[in-house]
């Protein structure tokens, strides 16, 4: 289970001396299972914070009849009806939106300020896409994406394959979750679960120690609220500060800072799984 948080209220207040809207990164791998659930909960526990949260759903297409990021970032006159008098929890489709923001020929810092030009300071925005499009937008910056696993098998390899493309290819740590189904009550002699495939198979094949977070699934996909808001307390401390009124410079020290301090840390995994 998660580590208690010290301070629930004394974390907010900190994270709320910052100015500008933060962005979560959530990985897509293909295992919505899993990905879905633990997602639509953590949307949940900001908005219980108080947040106003944005999903940018890469895994959707914009369409004329369900317009998303790629018309946001377009119009002006689209962008202030959807930042005013909108509910507290949105979802945009994305996909066009950040395959655009991620090929473009600008530095990733320009896009980030894109973004934070779109939605209001203290609001949250998600970003749940493909690793493909995450990384050049977030690579080498200092934030931990959101990676869940669950038992289904297939969930291993896929989600081996993102773990491996964000240590070796963005300088990326993700927060790995497992989600494990609740077998319901369990006698005291039960051991401590194994480590999971994917730890295993991280340390085989990328020499890559995973600490990963267990939350349980309960019935009706329902998900222990303690664990959801610890979870989105240590996200928001990682959260990418997206503030419009931050100098390019500002922006560039910060990318600098977090690709230095990455440096090192994963340039020795294999390459060959």
């Amino acid at each position: 289970m998660l580590e208690t948080h010290a301070h629930q209220a004394s974390g907010l207040l900190e994270l709320n001396a910052r100015r500008g809207p933060r962005m979560l990164t959530v990985v897509s791998h293909g295992d919505e299972q899993s990905e879905l659930p633990l997602l639509w909960h953590l949307c949940l526990a900001l908005v219980n914070f108080g947040y106003s949260v944005t999903v940018l759903d890469a895994t959707s297409s914009e369409t004329p009849g369900n317009p998303g990021l790629a018309e946001l970032l377009d119009s002006v006159h689209w962008r202030d009806d959807a930042i005013h008098g909108g509910p507290a929890w949105t979802v945009l489709p994305a996909a066009k939106g950040v395959a655009r923001l991620s090929n473009s020929q600008f530095p990733p810092l320009q896009a980030l300020q894109q973004l934070g030009n779109l939605f209001s300071e203290d609001g949250v925005v998600v970003l749940y896409s493909n690793v493909e499009w995450m990384i050049p937008l977030v690579g080498s910056c200092q934030t931990q994406p959101l990676l869940a696993v669950s038992e289904v098998r297939d969930s291993l390899l896929t989600s081996y394959l993102a773990l491996k493309r964000l240590l070796i290819l963005g300088k990326l740590r993700p927060t790995i979750v497992n989600m494990m189904k609740d077998k319901g009550p369990v006698s005291n002699n039960v051991s401590l679960p194994t480590p999971s495939s994917l730890s295993i198979c991280a340390k085989r094949f990328l020499g890559y120690d995973v600490s990963p977070l267990n939350i349980s699934e309960q019935q009706e996909d329902a998900i222990d609220g303690s664990d959801i808001q610890r979870l989105a307390l240590k996200l928001l401390e990682g959260a990418i500060l997206l503030g419009p009124d931050q100098s390019p410079i500002d922006m560039q020290i910060h990318y600098s800072q977090s690709h230095l301090e990455n440096l090192g840390r994963v340039d020795h995994f294999a390459g060959s799984h």
